[in-house]
């Protein structure tokens, strides 16, 4: 099995160094690098290709956010998971924005960390369900005041059920109980929206959903 690369980038040596040797535990991942700066970040992306980056939002050099931007514009593919000690609506409105998986604080248990990475990999929206509406409401509040982008290829009324039920906070399997449908018929519905909306993971899905009125905040 092809283990999941990842980059640990913050400037606290000592706290990255004891990341990347956990996570070089892990049977299913690997550290493929560390870095401590927004520049040593952006070259060590594009040299190593990691599948996930752990990214500290506060860096000697500049603002982690801005970095997870350049990395999504060049590497689509590549999760980004926002380590922060901050907790502000703003910062994380902005990692929702750039396109990152989704966030957790430095205060977490490691074993949350590594669960993190594992469920950026997979897709998952890294946002807990009660804290996930709320940035939600303030992101489509903020879009009605800016002007519409172009319009996105139709998605069916199931598909639009299926990103309303994962604005709702719901994981996969609660999405397809909530649905009555089975689990690989939802993993289905997920794939065909996100080529249809060409994103990557299920959070820029519903970002995305929501930018354009597909799905309403807190239905």
């Amino acid at each position: 099995m092809r283990k999941i690369r990842v980059l640990v980038v913050d400037d606290h040596t000592v706290f990255a160094e004891s990341l990347a040797m956990v996570i070089n535990l892990q049977r299913d991942m690997e550290t493929v690098g560390t870095a401590s700066t927004c520049a040593a970040a952006l070259e060590s992306t594009a040299r190593l290709q990691p599948d996930v980056v752990l990214l500290d939002v506060l860096l000697p050099d500049g603002d982690g956010i801005d970095v997870a931007q350049s990395i999504k514009a060049t590497q689509p593919t590549t999760k980004i998971v926002i380590l922060t000690s901050a907790t502000e609506d703003d910062v994380l409105l902005r990692a929702i924005d750039v396109g990152a998986s989704g966030f957790i604080t430095k205060f977490r248990a490691i074993d949350d960390v590594i669960a993190a990475v594992r469920a950026a990999h997979a897709g998952e929206i890294l946002i807990p369900p009660a804290m996930l509406l709320g940035l939600l409401s303030r992101l489509h509040r903020r879009q009605q005041e800016e002007s519409t982008t172009a319009p996105l290829e139709p998605l069916t009324p199931r598909e639009r059920e299926v990103l309303q039920a994962l604005a709702r906070g719901l994981d996969n399997r609660q999405a397809a109980r909530y649905l009555q449908i089975s689990p690989n018929t939802l993993r289905t519905h997920l794939q065909n929206i996100m080529d249809k909306l060409n994103v990557h993971s299920k959070l820029e899905a519903v970002v995305l959903a929501l930018k354009h009125g597909l799905i309403e905040v807190g239905k």
